[in-house]
């Protein structure tokens, strides 16, 4: 749900890769905000102990959980 949004300000974004998945509700959040979220969003939770345990990077455990635990759109 951030698609438009975020090709809009590419340019402004900080950081490097942004992954967007059209078929979730997602809001794009920087891999360093996954915890602080995760205080009161249990999907994000899990999301920082899954990168945490790769080094603060994106992986495929964490793409599969997140697809199969995001709300879908």
């Amino acid at each position: 749900n951030s698609v438009v949004e975020t090709t809009l300000n590419l340019p402004k974004i900080p950081g490097g890769k942004k992954l967007i998945y059209t078929n979730i509700e997602l809001e794009l959040t920087a891999i360093s905000d996954f915890a602080q979220k995760g205080e009161k969003d249990a999907l994000f939770a899990k999301l920082a102990d899954i990168t945490e345990k790769n080094n603060g990077l994106w992986s495929v455990e964490a793409e599969k959980f997140l697809l199969a635990n995001a709300r879908a759109i």
